[in-house]
């Protein structure tokens, strides 16, 4: 393929065109991957944070995060089951409460399995973490007793 430039704009115009093409390219090949039910990622920013509190911490960072999104996901879906009975749409709502005793189960299984280290860092941190809160909630209320 040959170009023919007239100037720096027609060059970096040609050049995002190119990389345009290149993207929706790309897009439709990962479509497969990430149409796949079974295929989990997160964002990569996600992804690096994670794996710095992995380092920091261990693996009970990963126990606690995978707790503490279960539980976020059982109240939302205990949410639409209330929602969903207010309205008497009783077929959806057992629907939706099958799903939730299905995220329930996984949770009591998972309250259940030990880290191989980091309980105690992450512990200390999280209560570190709380005490600089309550001290700056009180800051900017103006309660300091």
């Amino acid at each position: 393929m040959s170009f023919s430039f007239n100037s720096v704009d027609d060059f970096l115009r040609k050049a995002q065109e190119a990389k345009t093409e290149k993207r929706e390219e790309m897009h439709e090949y990962v479509q497969d991957f990430v149409n796949d039910p079974s295929m989990v990622g997160v964002p990569v920013e996600m992804a690096d944070t994670i794996g710095q509190l992995i380092e920091r911490y261990g693996d009970e960072c990963l126990r606690q995060i995978a707790l503490f999104t279960l539980g976020k996901w059982y109240g939302v879906h205990v949410g639409v089951v209330q929602e969903m009975v207010s309205t008497e749409d009783f077929g959806s709502a057992i629907a939706a409460s099958m799903d939730a005793a299905k995220i329930n189960t996984a949770i009591q299984t998972l309250e259940g399995v030990g880290s191989f280290g980091g309980d105690d860092d992450w512990r200390k941190m999280l209560g570190d973490s709380i005490v600089s809160e309550v001290d700056e909630h009180r800051a900017r209320h103006g309660d300091d007793s």
